[in-house]
Formats: structure tokens, sequence, C-alpha cells
């Protein structure tokens, strides 16, 4: 593999421009991009100074060869796109939700296998600074083992930007494309328990609340995912989590949090707080753990930028040096499949099994 590795961009809307940038940074060849926009195809191609730009990505798949590809389509085409680049020879980082469902991840994870290439995708929310801290904890025991975590994603606006409000293109609504983040990183802090069963209530209250957000009428009747849910799941080691998310929160600020109690210790991700027994009471350890620096930097809010840097620091390196990236397709697919079984539930009205789909490559 060449010194600079050379990389590619299906979809050049908000996060893939936001790809574009971190690859920048990183210092790689941005060798192509890709989108059926043309006009966001031009935009991205003369800020990034990328002369290569096809509409359609088989066009680009068969021009070079790449290193890595990045696929920020919407999750209807992830699948494909990622199947595809996998198979022309390119390790791939899919954005999130991983794909419409489980056994699209297995394929996708089945056609990495085949190809000799990694497939990760893009839960950058392990990438923030108290996330890591948090974790490092966690590993060092200061937690115990992990019983009972509460998670929540709850904001005040719909995500008009991409149309996340069609579930066909998105594959869900708020728990798809918002509560995803949260789910991956209370999974990964907890050590990525297997989850066996899972029960959901959800609901739209679009358009009676944010009805006039809408950019236009189409979007506004094209609308047809959750708004609001609510969610349980059960492991297989007897811990559990309740999730729970909204578009159309009335409250003045965004909240994306955790708190998570184990048998030493509880934690909370934002703010970042560690709490411990001390004497048979609580007390607010966190500044034990904490450099100064480290407590101005303990937050998520305004760090995305630096999250999505670092994680595309993280991919990068591991193309580079032959290694898996921080995140696993396999816990993408458990992160999937969990989701999958929330929809089950709450449409059948009955706590269900989690369904984890074999993914291993024929033989």
């Amino acid at each position: 593999m060449a010194d600079r590795q050379r990389v590619a961009v299906v979809g050049c809307g908000s996060i893939g421009r936001a790809h574009l940038e971190s690859y920048r940074r990183a210092g790689v060849e941005i060798a192509a991009v890709c989108d059926l926009d043309r006009d966001r195809l031009a935009a991205a191609g003369d800020e990034f100074g990328v002369g290569r730009r096809f509409e359609r990505y088989e066009d680009l798949l068969a021009a070079d060869r790449y290193d890595l590809v990045s696929v920020c389509t919407m999750p209807a085409t992830h699948r494909e796109v990622a199947v595809a680049a996998l198979a022309a020879g390119a390790n791939v980082l899919c954005e999130k939700p991983p794909a419409l469902n489980a056994a699209e991840v297995a394929a996708m994870i089945r056609a990495a296998q085949e190809a000799g290439r990694f497939l990760t995708f893009g839960f950058n929310m392990r990438y923030l600074p108290n996330a890591r801290i948090l974790k490092r904890f966690v590993e060092a025991g200061g937690l115990g083992r992990p019983v009972y975590t509460r998670a929540w994603t709850f904001a005040s606006d719909i995500p008009w930007w991409g149309k996340h409000w069609v579930k066909s293109i998105s594959g869900g609504g708020v728990l798809a494309s918002t509560a995803v983040h949260i789910l991956d990183l209370a999974l990964w802090m907890a050590g990525d328990p297997r989850p066996m069963t899972a029960s959901a209530s959800m609901t739209r209250l679009f358009p009676a609340k944010r009805g006039g957000t809408a950019p236009d009428e189409a979007s506004a009747a094209a609308f047809d995912v959750e708004d609001t849910f609510s969610g349980h799941i059960r492991f297989e080691d007897g811990s559990w989590m309740t999730l729970e998310g909204g578009w159309s929160y009335d409250r003045l600020d965004y909240s994306y949090s955790f708190e998570m109690t184990g048998e030493r210790a509880a934690i909370r991700f934002d703010p970042m707080q560690i709490v411990s027994e001390r004497d048979g009471a609580p007390v607010d350890i966190t500044s034990e753990y904490l450099a100064p620096a480290e407590q101005a930097a303990a937050t998520w809010q305004g760090g995305w930028r630096g999250a999505i840097n670092d994680e595309i620091a993280d991919v990068v390196a591991a193309v580079r040096d032959g290694r898996a990236p921080m995140v696993t397709a396999r816990q993408a697919l458990t992160v999937q499949a969990t989701m999958d079984a929330l929809y089950r539930s709450a449409e059948a009205g009955l706590e269900v099994a989690v369904e984890i789909p074999v993914a291993h490559a024929a033989t």
C-alpha cells in the first residue's frame, strides 16, 4: 500500500463534508467524491480540490482503487455501496445507523470477510473526551460490574437536513437516526453485553408538535417515523438498560447522555460525573480522575467536529497499521439488532427476543 492513502467519499451532504474535512486534516489523498446531486457534488469537489467526481458510486469504484471509502449516504443504500466498495478492494467506514436491518449488516460483514478488508461504522461519540475518560475508569475496574443504564437523547427539533423522517430511506426515526449514537456508546461503555430481549413503546407527535418547522408540504406529508419512544433492554449477564428519545421534547436544550450504575460506583456521561460510596454515603469523585485540562474538555457540547476528526484519524491509522479500528462491525451488528427488536416490540406491543444474525462468510 502506498505511504499516502487514497480515499473516496460517497455522499457529499453534511456528514460527507465532515469526513472530507477530517481526511484533509489527516493528510491523505482525497482521490474521488460521489453524489447524485450535481450541485452538491460540484461544491464538495471545489472546496476540497477533488477533480474526480462521480454521480454514480459504481463509476467511482470502476474508475480506480482506493484504500478507504467513506459511505455517507442514507441508510437505504449503506449495504449496497459498502458491499460494492469492499468487493472493489477498499476498507469501508460507513455512517450510522449501520443499515435498514441486521440482516443487511450481516451481509456487509460477510463481504468484508470475503474481501479481507475491514468494515467500521461512524459511532463517533466514542471519541469524545468524556467518553474516553469514563471508559478508562470502567476498564480500570472503578465502576465494577455494570448493573443498570439509563440512556436518553432528547432534542427539541427535527433533523430536516436529511430524510431521516422517511422510514424507507432512514430505517426509522429518532431511534435509528439519533438515539443510535447513545445506544452504541452505552453498550460499549458497559463492555458489550449481549442483549437478550427488548420492549418498547413509540409514537409520532408530528405535526401536532413541530408541524410548522417542516421545510415544505411534501416533507410534512412524507413524515412517517416515530419521533418519541422509550425502551427496555435485558442482557444475558443480568444487567438492563432503559433508552429514551424524542425530536419534539419540550425543553430548551438538547440532552444526550446516560447514567450507568455499577457494583462499585456510578457514572454519568454529560455533564460528566463519577460518584462512589465513601463511609456509607455517595461522594462525587470526578476530580480524582481528571487533570484540569481534561475537566475543561469533558463535554460533548460542541465536540462533534473533534470527535469526527479523531474517528477519521483512527480509521486512517488502522488502514496504515493493518489493525482493526475502535468500532468493530460486530458491535454495530449488535446495535442494529437491538434497534430492530425495539421496533418489532413497539409494533407488536410485546417484549421480543433480540435476534443477532450469523455474520460468518461461507467457507
